[in-house]
């Protein structure tokens, strides 16, 4: 039987991520707070030898507003022309250039063993936007991998910001040399990304979903599709709260099961979050990752489990196996090849 693999993904998106659905005011020390946050969390997957995908939105390589601005399409997230729109980014994004551009922690995840840099688009990419299109997919993939280069890095992974997955936006990816993908759970709250069914009440669901199995194991196996490999999301880390507080307990024992669950049979458990969830109350998150870490060292203690990074499913497509295998890249190996261009 195959080691049961678990694997770390970040959407590492800094305000791009969420300036169509937040405030500077109300949220601003949240991204800000990514830079004590990033670093942080970079000492504690060193520490246990785990190894994670960082999901990177392109522009955040830039170096500054004015790099952005050479870099950037006329309006970055579809081919309709510029509008009021942009005039309101480009105005945030001079004003406030440390919740958009953090190059120096780029590089500070490309230094540390065992971190993958992955797309995140260039742009904060909507693949449900109604302009959207696979060639502008393309195009805005094409900006994200050409600062990449300029860096040392090789994409082979991307994490479709909300979760927006298309098969028409799919079939694009391995021309562009995307061989990896987080796929959605295929149970209903999840399968649809960041689009929950029933509103309200589904949006209460999946979050009560993050305390009692709703939606049944968390437990998953990779997936080979067409010329790509799905590595699909299992949980979503919460950040600590005061409000969720007495359920702390229960969350933990919900991602520990999963994880338990992957060990044992040889499965796979993908958590992801993004940096920004732990800008705030960055001790108690911190405490809580660090509860998480030390479950994965017991089980890679009892069972073998590995740490992957999505990149090191790469190439299971060209392989057509009959049975999920791990990657023979073992825990807490150094991924440079993913940065030094290798296919």
């Amino acid at each position: 039987m195959s080691h049961g693999k678990f694997v770390i993904s970040l959407d590492f998106e800094m305000f791009w991520g969420v300036e169509d659905t937040q405030s500077i005011a109300a949220y601003g020390r949240n991204v800000l707070g990514e830079w004590q946050a990033v670093p942080r969390m970079l000492a504690r997957f060193r520490a246990h030898g785990v190894n994670a995908t960082w999901a990177t939105v392109g522009a955040i390589m830039c170096r500054d507003h004015r790099e952005w601005r050479a870099r950037r399409r006329a309006r970055t997230r579809t081919a309709v022309e510029p509008g009021p729109y942009v005039d309101i980014e480009d105005a945030l994004v001079r004003q406030y250039p440390r919740l958009f551009f953090a190059r120096p922690l780029v590089e500070r995840i490309l230094e540390t063993d065992g971190q993958e840099l992955g797309s995140h688009t260039f742009s904060h990419f909507y693949c449900k936007d109604k302009n959207a299109t696979p060639a502008g997919l393309v195009d805005d993939l094409a900006r994200a991998a050409t600062l990449a280069t300029e860096m040392g890095v090789s994409f082979r992974t991307i994490v479709f910001p909300r979760n927006q997955i298309n098969p028409e936006f799919l079939a694009v990816l391995p021309a562009a040399g995307i061989l990896v993908y987080r796929g959605n759970a295929q149970h209903w709250l999840y399968r649809n990304g960041d689009a929950v069914p029933g509103g309200t009440a589904g949006r209460v669901m999946r979050l009560a979903d993050a305390f009692a199995p709703l939606s049944g194991s968390c437990c998953r196996r990779e997936q080979v599709d067409g010329e790509l490999v799905n590595v699909p999301a299992s949980a979503f880390l919460y950040a600590w709260s005061a409000f969720a507080k007495p359920l702390m307990a229960l969350r933990m024992h919900r991602i520990k099961q999963g994880m338990s669950e992957a060990a044992r049979t040889g499965g796979l458990f993908h958590l992801w979050w993004h940096p920004h969830n732990f800008g705030v109350n960055l001790e108690a998150n911190l405490a809580m990752l660090e509860e998480v870490l030390l479950h994965y060292r017991t089980l890679a203690d009892r069972f073998g489990m590995q740490s992957q990074c999505m990149g090191a499913f790469a190439g299971m497509a060209d392989v057509q196996p009959p049975a999920p295998q791990s990657c023979p890249v073992q825990s807490g190996t150094t991924y440079a090849f993913f940065w030094q261009g290798a296919r």
